[in-house]
């Protein structure tokens, strides 16, 4: 069966502006990150993060701050109250935007911690290697075929979820409209997610979050791809090398 082609065009000053979102993004991250203190609880570090954003050239948000402590195998609906301690997996996910464009990125870390959990870097290395299989060439259903045979093959799983990713939307056409809240409900739809059965081809501006789920913990990273006829980028940075 000859795949679905998903076409949606991305001109130079779009892509430019969703760039420079991600990088700003990445920014803010570091900031968040930097901040980091013992004692908060999640909703101390979403609340910071929402104070910063302006500070980063950000108006609004794609969607809320997502912060989880401990590593949840599944996230959880609120973000609770535990309080960071040395040691401990934090979860963070910035989705801020701009009048053009929003980043999306995902980071984890263990806590003023010398020593990297196997876990957290195995979540790093299949964010990476789903990032690298994405190309004009595959229907968006086999980078989620990918990424789980990736954990498979590591005695791990995706978890519960259904998708590892979805497709982002610039503020054109009926997108501008309440923006960016159409482009939000926008990723609702299953044509819309990179999720198995998925047959439409790689083709627009992604953001891939394969979550990693070991036998009691569960971590992701998140970056944004744009796959073209020729070309495959990652946003906010120099290389998928970076």
């Amino acid at each position: 069966m000859t795949p679905v082609v998903n076409k949606h065009e991305f001109d130079a000053a779009t892509i430019e502006a969703f760039d420079q979102a991600q990088r700003q993004t990445i920014s803010l991250m570091r900031k968040v990150v930097g901040d980091l203190r013992a004692g908060q609880t999640p909703s101390d570090v979403a609340t910071a993060a929402q104070a910063a954003a302006p500070g980063f050239g950000f108006k609004n948000w794609f969607h809320t701050p997502h912060v989880r402590f401990d590593a949840p195998q599944s996230p959880p609906r609120s973000m609770g109250t535990t309080r960071l301690k040395p040691g401990m997996l934090v979860e963070i996910d910035l989705a801020p935007c701009t009048d053009q464009a929003f980043g999306d990125f995902g980071y984890a870390l263990a806590f003023e911690s010398d020593e990297e959990p196997t876990l957290l870097t195995q979540a790093r290395d299949l964010c990476r290697a789903s990032c690298g299989f994405s190309n004009r060439f595959k229907c968006t259903g086999e980078v989620f075929v990918f990424a789980q045979a990736w954990a498979v093959n590591r005695s791990l799983s995706l978890g519960k979820s259904k998708a590892v990713g979805h497709r982002c939307f610039p503020p054109t056409g009926h997108m501008a409209w309440q923006w960016p809240k159409v482009a939000r409900a926008a990723i609702l739809m299953r044509r819309n997610q990179i999720q198995w059965f998925n047959h439409r081809r790689m083709d627009g501006l992604y953001a891939v979050q394969p979550r990693l789920v070991s036998s009691s913990q569960g971590l992701a990273f998140e970056e944004m791809i744009l796959v073209e006829e020729h070309n495959q980028r990652i946003m906010g940075r120099d290389s998928i090398d970076e």
